[in-house]
């Protein structure tokens, strides 16, 4: 991924579950580079969803980016069962409980040869992110409270926020992809784009359309 280009990110969280292998392949089939997938505890977030299984498996059924979003406390700790599992990039939270610290796993990500990502819950200043701007590919600016799909798009909490990561980035040199995540569909990922996103996390908006066909090329051509 490049901070440059524009990306739509199916979630798998939205996606029909019993057919794990045939929802993968229904992204792939319409040109999707990055697939989503959102990991969550019980704990750090008020859901359970699924872990590094679930991620080999995925990776079994595709050569996709997979871009794997850890909602959980001690990443640390479960890091290496993700790299193995197969993610090209891992992000983490600022919030999270750590064993270690926040920098070293970002850099353990690094040193393993894979993209390290921060996320940002909605009530999470931009600030908390400055110490860790040169260790990360990807910031994620959560649009919603992790942890349920569904929610309302969170514009006024969160585009200055996305506004001040990219004016960060820009004045720094930097290239980390700026994400966004929640609520995001064809009148919302304009409002992201214009405040500095350029990948598109995209739920019910992907999943929840029979033709994901027509949901890829409306998404892409909203954020073109």
């Amino acid at each position: 991924m490049t901070h440059t280009t524009p990306y739509i990110l199916p979630s798998l969280l939205a996606a029909d579950w019993s057919k794990v292998a045939a929802e993968v392949k229904r992204a792939e089939d319409v040109g999707v580079e990055v697939l989503h997938l959102d990991v969550m505890d019980g704990a750090f977030v008020d859901n359970i969803s699924f872990g590094p299984q679930m991620v080999q498996t995925v990776r079994k059924c595709t050569s996709m980016y997979l871009d794997v979003h850890l909602m959980i406390h001690r990443p640390d700790h479960y890091l290496e069962r993700f790299l193995q599992a197969g993610a090209d990039n891992i992000t983490i939270h600022v919030e999270a409980r750590y064993d270690t610290s926040v920098v070293e796993t970002l850099r353990r990500i690094r040193a393993a040869g894979k993209h390290a990502g921060l996320a940002l819950h909605p009530d999470t200043p931009f600030e908390a992110a400055i110490p860790y701007a040169q260790e990360i590919d990807l910031l994620l600016i959560m649009t919603v409270v992790p942890g349920f799909g569904g929610q309302p798009f969170m514009e006024k909490e969160t585009m200055p926020k996305l506004a001040a990561a990219r004016d960060y980035r820009d004045a720094h040199g930097l290239k980390y992809n700026l994400e966004v995540d929640g609520g995001i569909y064809i009148h919302t990922a304009p409002i992201a784009k214009a405040h500095g996103a350029n990948a598109f996390v995209c739920g019910t908006s992907f999943y929840g359309r029979e033709d994901t066909a027509a949901a890829m090329a409306g998404l892409t051509q909203c954020v073109s």
